[in-house]
């Protein structure tokens, strides 16, 4: 009971909005709606616990996996760098939206660690990797939290809303995002032709709603087994035509974009 009332302060009920409060296996909200924790300790906030029919492929254990492997290797350690730059040096509450298998909320600093995904495997591998943090399986368009419970969001090549983060921060809280720039990953992708031309005009410039934005761009000599591993776990694998493929060198190139809560 002491570990849930540690968490209950940010959770909000998915169909009502309501706090929650212990229950004997989870947690229950004034309305009477309980979710029952998992034994890998994670809620699932999804309304019935269902995906919705927009759900990615990208989220298989497959993909979960693969990214476990490469992130875990540290060859995008430059960008969770310049991500917790942007957080700040510490917060008390930080919520990662889209956080997948945990490791990026893995390199932040902050008292309490939430992390929320749409993918029940991801949440799964998140929690069994990070016991000490809560994580949520829900929906990035209607968070299941509380508003102005938060510190700082962040999300790192992951669905998001702009207004939800808004909500969610208290005063002085603070937002980040990490989004693909113009040439991410350009060596993996198919020959160009005009959508992905265009794609790449809308990429060179940071999100419009950031305030502060830092362009991050390193190049990348990997190793056979992590060049699979970087195909696989992006969407270029269901995205991209026969002309595209894992290669040894490329070329990360991302902005990290950040501003303040109203």
């Amino acid at each position: 009971m002491a570990e849930e009332a540690h968490y209950l302060p940010v959770l909000a009920c998915p169909h009502c909005g309501q706090p929650f409060r212990p229950a004997p296996h989870g947690i229950i909200c004034p309305s009477g709606h309980s979710f029952d924790r998992a034994r890998e300790g994670y809620v699932n906030l999804l309304p019935g616990g269902r995906l919705p029919s927009s759900s990615t492929a990208g989220d298989t254990t497959e993909s979960l996996q693969s990214r476990r492997r490469f992130l875990h290797a540290g060859w995008y350690q430059p960008i969770a760098q310049a991500l917790q730059s942007a957080l700040g040096t510490h917060s008390a509450t930080l919520l990662d939206v889209g956080c997948g298998e945990g490791w990026y909320l893995s390199q932040a600093n902050a008292e309490q660690k939430f992390g929320l995904d749409i993918s029940k495997r991801a949440v799964q591998m998140a929690s069994k990797f990070m016991p000490e943090a809560q994580f949520i399986v829900g929906t990035a368009h209607r968070l299941p939290v509380l508003n102005k419970s938060c510190d700082a969001v962040f999300t790192v090549f992951a669905p998001h809303s702009h207004s939800e983060y808004l909500r969610v921060l208290r005063p002085g809280g603070r937002w980040v995002t990490v989004t693909p720039g113009p040439q991410h990953l350009h060596e993996m992708r198919p020959k160009k032709d005009s959508s992905i031309e265009e794609r790449e005009r809308k990429r060179s410039e940071p999100p419009s709603e950031a305030h502060h934005a830092e362009r991050v761009t390193f190049s990348l000599s990997l190793p056979n087994d992590a060049a699979h591993d970087l195909f696989s776990m992006t969407p270029l694998r269901w995205q991209t035509a026969a002309d595209a493929a894992p290669v040894t060198s490329v070329t990360a190139d991302v902005w990290v974009s950040w501003g303040p809560s109203l």
